[in-house]
């Protein structure tokens, strides 16, 4: 499997919980006073992965699932109930205008530069809301990617194989060339493996150790070894 994965010269790769992760900052921001420190929200983060992985196996998108995981991101980093309703809203809007998204997952710029070096094609494909390219250009990713899918933009949306073909078309390369790595059972490895790819699936938490139709990795700095660089 491995070695199939090492031939693949095309890397797509997931944008938010993959190469980007919450600003905590813009968290804070949010809220009527003086909040958690990033190891109480990234903490808290892990725990509403396991509830938004089912969520999202279930079907659960849109606000719903936005202020499902954001509730239990808050509830899990001991911020008063009071606060939550107005702090979702401003979530969301500040979502919507400039990304909450934006800040490098450790270890993913070196392991996107390593993979570009070495002459991987790498395109990301994104369930997002119009602004992930700007996102991962502010956060140095811009110059190693070939292109980037978001679905508010091209109108179609993991795990639906279509977003992974416009993604393909427009590197002119077939699924058999590529792979697929990304951080959510449901949207990225039955999207992948609906497009004809395998997927490896970010597992940082591991909370996805049911998953057996998946290589997992915990960091994204494991890739270029998996993929034999």
């Amino acid at each position: 499997m491995h070695a199939d994965l090492a031939r693949r010269e095309v890397v797509l790769l997931d944008a938010g919980g993959t190469l980007i992760t919450l600003d905590y900052d813009e968290v804070r921001r949010a809220l009527p006073s003086t909040g958690p420190d990033d190891a109480a929200l990234d903490a808290a983060e892990g725990r509403a992965r396991v509830w938004g992985a089912d969520a999202a196996a279930r079907g659960v998108t849109g606000r719903e699932l936005w202020d499902g995981y954001f509730g239990r991101i808050l509830a899990e980093a001991a911020v008063p109930s009071a606060g939550h309703a107005a702090a979702l809203d401003a979530l969301w809007r500040t979502h919507h205008a400039r990304g909450l998204w934006r800040r490098p997952i450790v270890g993913a710029l070196e392991a996107v530069a390593r993979l570009h070096a070495a002459g991987r094609r790498l395109a990301v494909v994104s369930n997002a809301e119009g602004q992930v390219e700007q996102d991962l250009a502010a956060a140095g990713f811009g110059a190693y990617l070939e292109t980037v899918v978001d679905s508010h933009r091209v109108g179609v949306a993991k795990p639906d194989p279509r977003i992974f073909a416009i993604a393909l078309e427009r590197l002119g390369a077939r699924a058999e060339q590529a792979l697929y790595v990304g951080d959510v059972p449901a949207y990225d490895v039955a999207g992948a493996r609906a497009a004809g790819m395998p997927a490896v699936l970010l597992d940082p938490w591991d909370i996805h150790a049911g998953v057996g139709d998946a290589v997992r990795i915990r960091s994204l700095a494991e890739l270029p070894a998996l993929l034999g660089i």
